[in-house]
């Protein structure tokens, strides 16, 4: 009986800390990730609920509607529920690409007004639909699975640190635009491939996984991550697969009152995973031969990062901010007037710190 007891008392303490207002789990219906798509001028929602079978397993079911508008999609789901639906344990908001061109301004307003969301919610950004990314996760069976992939990328891959907080920050603030792990499915796995591209909370583009890690350096330095690059050298064709061990970046903003020019020096201490068979990297001069190849490689693939960004006009490296920080008189629709003519020159300096490959 005491035991009941404390069970019952612990699982009340643990939802009522989430934000879940005293509710014991069994008399909820908690949402564990939600998307939202466009079909034929409405909003379809999708979301992802679990239900606890025998022995603690979990299986993942999933509740659709349409709606006229976003609001509805909650409630209408609601009326589908044995339970009261709660979103207290909300972690991961997909958004279809079709629904995120239009904009995911007044969605991701209406969770962040809410107490009960969580600032490291995660948000992402579907190739297709997201009702095929939810429809695919459900079979994993693992809760916050999605979410959970996001995290161990930022944290060992090649995404930026992100969630709603900092979406939030970027959206408000001046100076830099917003970006969100673009998922794709491959082979009926769902799989993060990249970065969208946003301007006021609207799809613009996206970009692939390297040029992620490149965006990763950029913005607020890295460690870990990989980079897999072709390379040539006396018509011989090749690869390289680096890690990235450590990363930094800084900016000198000069002219700042007319057109900025940005001088951009990134550091990176990388390890060699695995080289074409022509390089022997056990010899200190291919090593400095293979620095000075990645060095121009690097420099390249930064400047083609920017001029990228810029032919999209969306600044999601964050120059707009560097030049706030050095103008007296800051304008920022003057600054994305002239955002495309801005100049940058960078300088890079790769350092392999360990080969890492078998002998």
């Amino acid at each position: 009986m005491k035991l009941c007891f404390l069970l019952t008392f612990s699982l009340t303490f643990f939802l009522s800390g989430c934000g879940i207002h005293e509710r014991i789990i069994d008399e909820v219906q908690i949402i564990e990730a939600l998307g939202y798509d466009r079909e034929e001028g409405k909003v379809k929602g999708i979301a992802i609920y679990p239900t606890f079978a025998e022995q603690g397993n979990v299986k993942l079911k999933i509740y659709k509607t349409v709606s006229d508008s976003y609001e509805d999609i909650l409630p209408r789901m609601n009326a589908k529920s044995a339970y009261p639906i709660e979103t207290g344990k909300l972690d991961f908001v997909l958004f279809g690409k079709e629904y995120a061109t239009q904009g995911i301004e007044d969605v991701i307003t209406n969770f962040a007004r809410n107490p009960n969301t969580a600032s490291r919610m995660q948000l992402g950004i579907a190739e297709n639909t997201a009702e095929d990314i939810l429809q695919s996760s459900k079979h994993v069976n693992l809760s916050f699975h999605l979410s959970e992939k996001i995290n161990q990328n930022i944290e060992s891959g090649n995404l930026p640190k992100m969630n709603l907080h900092m979406f939030l920050n970027n959206f408000h603030q001046e100076g830099r635009d917003q970006i969100l792990p673009y998922l794709i499915l491959e082979e009926n796995q769902i799989k993060i491939d990249g970065l969208a591209l946003l301007k006021n909370g609207k799809y613009i583009n996206h970009i692939n996984l390297r040029q992620s890690l490149i965006l990763k350096t950029l913005i607020d330095g890295s460690q870990n991550g990989q980079y897999k690059t072709k390379i040539t050298q006396n018509k011989k064709e090749g690869f390289i697969l680096l890690k990235n061990l450590d990363a930094k970046t800084t900016y000198t903003v000069e002219k700042s009152e007319g057109i900025p020019s940005i001088f951009i020096d990134l550091t990176i201490h990388a390890e060699i995973e695995k080289a074409s068979s022509w390089f022997d990297l056990k010899k200190d001069k291919d090593i400095v031969k293979l620095e000075r190849i990645l060095n121009e490689h690097f420099k390249e693939e930064v400047q083609r990062l920017i001029s990228l960004a810029q032919g999209y006009n969306v600044d999601p490296i964050g120059l707009g901010e560097k030049v706030r920080a050095n103008s007296r008189n800051w304008d920022y629709q003057r600054f994305m007037d002239i955002y495309p003519e801005v100049k940058t020159t960078v300088h890079t300096n790769i350092d392999i710190l360990n080969t890492g490959i078998e002998e």
